[in-house]
This record gives structure tokens, sequence and C-alpha cells, in this order.
């Protein structure tokens, strides 16, 4: 039952406050700011990619595989399952909240969702921690690649 409330959170941090946070960001780091054309949404909108994708089973199959090795064996073996329970002697009983944050910064690659991966990192650590177990993360962050598991699906089906 804990799930839940966790996967309202950060869908609302992801849907809601996701843009919100990327202009906060932006607006006080602007050298941050995504690159034109970066966006996956708008590639994957252009109907001359959506036509190439029609019956491309190669790629929901590519995206699944990178999802469950980059969700499940990367980002939270890492630093729900190794991290974590090694910061509570540095950083005591806000070890969760650091760890957060350190996951926001991994996220350099994409400098423009910081903010907004430190605000979901500290979701993601906090039930981990107070479990002990990183299955709740798990669940938490994989929840949005079921999600676009779904959208591509729809690509490849050609129904979008």
């Amino acid at each position: 039952m804990w799930v839940i409330p966790f996967l309202i959170a950060v869908a609302l941090v992801d849907v809601v406050l996701g843009d919100v946070l990327v202009d906060l960001w932006v607006s006080v780091f602007p050298f941050f700011e995504a690159p034109p054309g970066f966006d996956a949404g708008e590639v994957l909108g252009l109907p001359a990619v959506q036509a190439q994708l029609v019956n491309a089973w190669w790629f929901l199959g590519l995206f699944t595989v990178f999802a469950v090795f980059n969700t499940f064996l990367g980002e939270e073996f890492l630093f729900r399952g190794v991290l974590l329970p090694k910061m509570h002697g540095v950083f005591g009983k806000w070890d969760w909240v650091a760890n957060g944050v350190i996951f926001g910064f991994y996220h350099l690659s994409q400098p423009w969702g910081i903010l907004s991966s430190c605000i979901t990192g500290i979701l993601y650590a906090y039930p981990a921690r107070r479990f002990r177990s990183t299955w709740m993360a798990v669940i938490l962050h994989s929840a949005q690649s079921v999600f676009f598991i779904f959208l591509i699906i729809g690509i490849v089906l050609g129904l979008a």
C-alpha cells in the first residue's frame, strides 16, 4: 500500500512539476538549457519518424532491454542497493536526501533536469531507506519505464 502514495508523488513531480522545475533550474543556470532538437518527445512526434517505427519491434525490444539494465540493474542497484546503506555512516539520518541529490547530479548528461532528478531521487531513496529494501525504489523507478513501454507499443502498432 505504500507504493501508491509514492507513485502519485513521483508522477506529480515528473508530470505536473517537471516543466516548472526545469524552467526554475534553467533560469538559475541558463547554460544548462536543453539543446534544440534534443527532446525525444519532439523527435518521436514527427510523422516521418513514427512511420519508420511502425512494426519496428526491435525498437520496443531495445528500449525494454535498456530500461531493465538502466533502471533495475544500473541506477537502483547502484544508488539504493550499494550506496544508500553505506551513506548512513557519513550523512546519518539524512542519508536518503544525500543519496537523492547524488542521484540527481548523476544525471549530468541531461543538466536541465538535475533539479527534477534530485527530487525524484529523494522520493526513490526515502522508501528504500525506510523499508530497508531496494524493491520499493525499483517499483517506483520502473513505473516510468512501463509507461514508456506502452507508449512505444502504440507507436510500433501505428496507433500514434
